[in-house]
């Protein structure tokens, strides 16, 4: 029996369960929905970005708790890779644990 693949979909059950927040769900094709990124902001009480798109949204998590954001976080088509995910939950993790 192979090992299972981390998905998109468990990064994000974990990270809400550790936060309290309502299962969030990824849609068609494994495309995280943008209110993820945007309830974490709220819960942590980060500033705002400036940014819009979902890369913009996770970059600010990313980089509010001193985590670098590298360039293989993010795909064409304003969506998060799986890369990218797991460093927004290395980086709630640094919140939550601090």
């Amino acid at each position: 029996m192979g090992l299972r693949v981390e998905t998109k979909q468990d990064i994000l059950n974990e990270v809400c369960s550790h936060l309290g927040l309502a299962s969030i769900q990824v849609s068609s094709g494994s495309t995280e929905p943008r209110d993820f990124f945007v309830r974490i902001i709220s819960l942590l009480g980060l500033p705002s970005p400036s940014h819009t798109d979902k890369p913009g949204l996770a970059k600010c998590i990313v980089e509010s708790a001193g985590i670098l954001w590298l360039p293989e976080y993010e795909s064409r088509g304003s969506t998060v890779t799986l890369a990218g995910l797991r460093a927004v939950r290395e980086a709630v993790f640094l919140f939550i644990h601090d």
